[in-house]
């Protein structure tokens, strides 16, 4: 099993890739760290414990990170995933505590088994980038960081060239990609095409009236009502699993080495993802590092072992 912390901001993409995550036996999940993002720190702290209580698993602990990022000011996104963030699903208050520090927790965790840890990250990369300022060099440390976040050559989805982690918190994004980490990153064009639809689901889900069903049915409405208005397609995007699904099956997604910088600032640009392809200028001279970027999913093969494993 690959050992495997998850650093989130439930949401309810972000939710769904907790349920994969746990039902996944390639997986040893050893903890959560949370992060604000789509919603406030208190909240996704707690929609992270109840997901894991929901799916059983409540040796798993969740740690409380950022409740803000580096320099801006925080930004939230009701609008996609509802006051709570968990869209209409309404589970029971956490009767679990959070376990920690988070920072503390992905450090000690990277350290007390070099070269074994893979880091996905799906919400703003403030945690990381603050592990990595306490405690430098410690991310190249990890196996791998799997991060949902950029967007390469395609419109953004926050602003005109950005999209929502990485101009959540440019600047622990442009920290995050700099430190010479194991990167691989699954930006919003590989997202974009692992759509799930609504019809799909329903089917999945009929004649299911258990918790987890109820909750997968409920949690996804405020999202695919969102996304159906802007898309006018009945479903939504698989952002966070798919980060998820990269760190077990890489196979299911081809990959570009890409060399790439974030603009940490202005009006229009802060979180804009830079990819150097200047073909007369040699590796050493090229901005930024060089990151695998997934460009190619396998659509199909991907939401069958998502389906299966997020409603087992």
């Amino acid at each position: 099993m690959r050992p495997v912390i998850l650093d989130v901001d439930p949401g309810v993409d972000d939710a769904l890739a907790i349920l994969m995550a746990v039902h996944s036996p390639e997986m040893e999940l050893i903890g959560l760290t949370t992060v604000s993002g789509n919603v406030p720190l208190d909240q996704t702290t707690e929609n992270a414990l109840k997901v894991l209580e929901l799916a059983g698993r409540t040796d798993v602990p969740v740690c409380m990170g950022a409740a803000k990022p580096l320099v801006r000011q925080p930004h939230y996104t009701y609008e996609v995933h509802g006051p709570e963030g968990l869209g209409a699903a309404d589970l029971p208050d956490p009767e679990t505590m959070p376990a920690g520090d988070a920072i503390d927790f992905l450090i000690e965790n990277i350290e007390a088994r070099l070269g074994e840890v893979i880091v996905v990250a799906t919400g703003p990369l403030t945690n990381l980038a603050l592990a990595e300022a306490r405690c430098p060099g410690i991310l190249s440390h990890a196996r791998r960081l799997v991060i949902m976040g950029g967007v390469l050559h395609e419109p953004g989805n926050i602003s005109p060239h950005t999209e929502f982690n990485f101009h959540a918190d440019p600047h622990a994004a442009r920290l995050v990609v700099n430190s010479g980490a194991n990167i691989a990153l699954v930006p919003l064009e590989a997202a974009r095409q692992l759509w799930l639809e609504q019809d799909l689901l329903l089917q999945r889900l009929a004649g299911r009236e258990d918790a987890l069903a109820l909750f997968c049915a409920a949690a996804t409405q405020t999202v695919m009502a969102f996304e159906t208005q802007r898309y006018g397609r009945k479903g939504m995007h698989l952002h966070d699993p798919l980060a998820v699904g990269l760190s077990i099956f890489p196979e299911l997604c081809k990959v570009q080495p890409l060399w790439i910088d974030v603009e940490p600032d202005g009006e229009l640009t802060a979180g804009q993802l830079v990819v150097d392809r200047r073909p007369f200028v040699i590796d050493g001279h090229l901005v930024g590092n060089q990151v695998e970027c997934a460009v190619k999913v396998d659509v199909p093969g991907f939401l069958e072992v998502f389906l299966d494993r997020l409603l087992k």
